[in-house]
């Protein structure tokens, strides 16, 4: 079972230029501090190019989603992408994520990449907020 930070049941979503509606199922996925490990701004940089050029390259429609703490005061710059939910968390995997984000129908879900544990956290639309 996994132990997720009490930090990411919390978790609250800028979402930039994004589809319109949103897509019924997709993945949130950062390359930001893996395993929760403070990284430096180039290497944070470094890893989300990485990963958005891994969509890229894959074909798969994505948006900028920013995981942040409700104060806005912590951000993880991440990718909204459509993508096959094992898929999602193969590449959460591979950056060295403890979790991705799922949304499918409106509701968000926390799923461990190490075990592929689902804590279901409610309803994506009241996660979404505005800059500021």
């Amino acid at each position: 079972m996994t132990t997720m930070p009490a930090e990411y049941l919390s978790t609250v979503f800028l979402l930039g230029i994004r589809p319109m509606p949103l897509p019924r199922k997709f993945a949130i996925i950062t390359g930001w501090n893996p395993m929760d490990r403070p990284t430096s701004a180039a290497q944070n940089l470094l890893e989300d190019e990485a990963l958005r050029r891994t969509l890229e390259l894959k074909a798969l429609p994505y948006f900028r989603a920013t995981g942040c703490s409700p104060d806005r005061s912590h951000r993880e710059p991440g990718w909204g992408v459509e993508i096959a939910k094992e898929d999602a968390i193969t590449l959460g995997r591979r950056f060295g994520q403890r979790a991705i984000w799922w949304i499918e129908n409106g509701n968000l879900t926390l799923i461990g990449c190490d075990d592929s544990e689902e804590i279901p956290v409610g309803k994506f639309d009241l996660r979404i907020v505005a800059e500021g």
